[in-house]
């Protein structure tokens, strides 16, 4: 393995009866908090008053920012900073999924910086201090909950970039599984497959290929990823799938599963950022069909067959055709969880391919690998990920 760093502060209170502790943990955050959630699921679910009790417990005073959506916008981040200023806010509660987190976590950077906020997603600059952040999970998936980045698309240009600093940590994170009883199963799908997605690019995309330690977690994650969504989305009340597959998501990014694997690359995420912020398409479902696509054009390399060998149960020697079948049981998957495999299926046509293929360049760029992904190598992914 290689050396490295593990630095994870949030702490994680996970169960049945995690939102019980807020009383507990949020006075120590401050005393008045700006409340970020999305559009009406907290509220037909109960959950906004179950909240609204317990921070009435605690005399912490809030202010409300609701509204955020799928692929979180700028312009949402920009109306929460100006709200946390104006009402001089000591920190921040996320209620909700990725989107949710993520927009709270740009501004909580953004509440102390006085230039352009877009500027930390161009790598011009990078935050300095952030307000404290509360998070409660209401949809598995991204693993903002438990890591320091977000992800964020800008209206007006239609680009999704991300941002990462260890000061977006949450402080604290109440993941109770049954808040996601109610989650649809299109969202359950694409948050797996998301996990999944994250877990996949660690596993293919690094530097040390060796068998160890963190590579028998990675593949006990996708695994596990599987079999629960499948469990979930059939039984969407059956609490072991809904906690396993939440807890899995957390696991996938928070950087435990990348310890000791070197330099990495997440190329499939580059890519998908084109789709969800271009078409404004769950970024799952986005990675689901760029996931097959890039297990399809990469079947035969030595790391994908040995992706199929251990996530599937397959021989590399006694299994000749591990390379096909290795894609075929991917993409059951995928159609078990009622996922579209192709761009064409989602209405992407063929002539928007050039244009793609620039803008997942311009990501490339941004990150100093336009060398390792030329436009070549992204337009050939594209055009497999376009066909059934």
């Amino acid at each position: 393995m290689k050396d490295f760093e593990l630095h994870i502060p949030t702490k994680i209170i996970f169960g049945k009866k995690a939102i019980k502790q807020i009383p507990k943990e949020l006075p120590k955050l401050g005393k008045k908090a700006l409340w970020v959630y999305g559009k009406s699921s907290i509220k037909k679910t109960g959950l906004y008053e179950k909240l609204k009790a317990f921070l009435s417990k605690t005399n912490v005073e809030f202010v409300e920012l609701g509204g955020v959506k799928s692929n979180p916008l700028l312009s949402k981040v920009l109306e929460g900073i100006e709200l946390a200023r104006k009402h001089k806010v000591d920190f921040i509660l996320a209620v909700g999924g990725g989107s949710v987190i993520d927009t709270a976590k740009t501004i909580a950077c953004g509440y102390y910086y006085k230039g352009d906020i877009w500027n930390f997603f161009e790598k011009k600059t990078y935050p300095e201090k952030a307000l404290p952040i509360a998070v409660v999970l209401t949809i598995s998936g991204t693993g903002s909950e438990l890591n320091e980045v977000s992800v964020i698309v800008h209206d007006i240009k239609k680009v999704k970039r991300s941002l990462r600093s260890p000061l977006l940590f949450p402080k604290v994170s109440f993941l109770d599984p049954t808040l996601t009883f109610t989650v649809s199963p299109e969202y359950t799908a694409y948050g797996a497959v998301d996990a999944f997605s994250h877990v996949f690019e660690f596993f293919v995309n690094r530097e040390y290929k060796k068998d160890c330690l963190v590579e028998d977690l990675m593949v006990s994650i996708m695994k596990n990823i599987m079999k629960w969504s499948k469990v979930a989305i059939k039984e969407p009340t059956n609490y072991e799938a809904r906690a396993n597959l939440m807890w899995a998501s957390s696991l996938a990014l928070c950087g435990i599963v990348k310890a000791g694997i070197g330099a990495y690359r997440f190329p499939i995420h580059a890519i998908e950022h084109t789709l969800s912020g271009g078409y404004d398409i769950p970024h799952g479902l986005g990675l689901a069909i760029l996931m097959r696509a890039w297990i399809k054009k990469y079947k035969d390399y030595n790391i994908i067959r040995k992706f199929f060998a251990k996530v599937f149960d397959l021989s590399i020697k006694r299994d000749r055709n591990i390379s096909d079948k290795g894609v075929e049981l991917f993409e059951n998957w995928l159609r078990e969880l009622k996922l579209p495999v192709s761009l064409a299926e989602i209405g992407i046509p063929e002539r928007d391919i050039d244009m793609l293929v620039d803008k997942a360049f311009e990501i490339f760029e941004l990150y100093g690998a336009e060398k390792e992904y030329p436009k070549e190598r992204i337009r050939e992914l594209f055009k497999i990920a376009i066909a059934l």
